[in-house]
């Protein structure tokens, strides 16, 4: 919830993303939302509304494992990102090292499907771990887009947005432009946004939820970045093969 105050959003229409740890995706909503596979966790917002929320349980843990594994720095994991194209030359990690909660696998491992002598390398399995993760926030957002929740774009946050290549390859898997606020630590931000707005309620002078946000929360516009139209083909065929692999290794239903 503090994250989604932090990001501005407090009201339908706008969608935060966090690639954190785990990978969380949220929206404000007016009523409940009870999704039909229920992917969907309806929670009560703090500010009296709902925020319908998916999240999953690998993200920059996966992407840091490959890092340690190789030994990178981080500016050299993100070179890797950039010298392999979208798609990683066929090779497809299912992330779900620590089982998963979006998709539903809680006893789940994870897979690497389509090796083959080119794209064992470290630069394609950076490529592959970023790719994979962002897959799963890719679907939880057609949960999010199948209960009627969409927006213009996606507010990032967490350590991994504040690589300009990942920032792209979400861009180009959600197919919507994705923008950063400047303040980075958005849940901080947000518990001191809540802070405030409830001071001046038990002061008799309540200042809007949506003033404090709108004087407080501001988007870096250097962060933002477009769809690809070329990338954005890449990855309708990506997530159709890890909706196809989903079904076919882990048994699970289709969207």
């Amino acid at each position: 919830m503090m994250g989604a105050i932090g990001t501005g959003n407090i009201a339908p229409g706008q969608v935060t993303m966090s690639l954190g740890t785990s990978g969380t995706l949220y929206a404000a909503a007016d009523q409940p939302i009870i999704s039909e596979n229920n992917g969907l966790a309806p929670f009560c917002s703090s500010s009296g509304g709902w925020l319908p929320l998916i999240c999953t349980m690998n993200m920059t843990n996966i992407s840091s494992a490959v890092q340690q594994l190789f030994e990178l720095d981080i500016p050299t994991f993100n070179q890797h990102l950039t010298s392999i194209a979208a798609g990683s030359d066929g090779l497809l990690l299912m992330p779900f090292l620590n089982g998963e909660r979006t998709p539903s696998l809680p006893e789940a491992s994870g897979m690497l499907l389509g090796i083959n002598m080119q794209n064992l390398t470290a630069a394609h399995l950076c490529r592959a771990a970023v790719e994979g993760t962002t897959l799963g926030l890719r679907y939880g957002l057609e949960l999010l887009r199948g209960s009627g929740l969409d927006s213009a774009s996606i507010r990032l946050i967490g350590g991994g947005a504040k690589s300009s290549q990942w920032r792209q390859i979400a861009a180009d898997m959600m197919n919507t432009p994705v923008e950063c606020p400047t303040i980075g630590e958005a849940a901080a931000l947000g518990g001191a946004i809540q802070a405030a707005w409830c001071h001046s309620g038990w002061q008799g002078k309540e200042t809007s939820l949506s003033t404090l946000c709108s004087q407080l929360v501001a988007i870096d516009p250097r962060s933002r970045v477009e769809p690809d139209h070329r990338g954005v083909q890449h990855y309708e065929a990506l997530f159709e093969r890890y909706n196809e692999a989903l079904q076919h290794h882990y048994q699970q239903p289709a969207l």
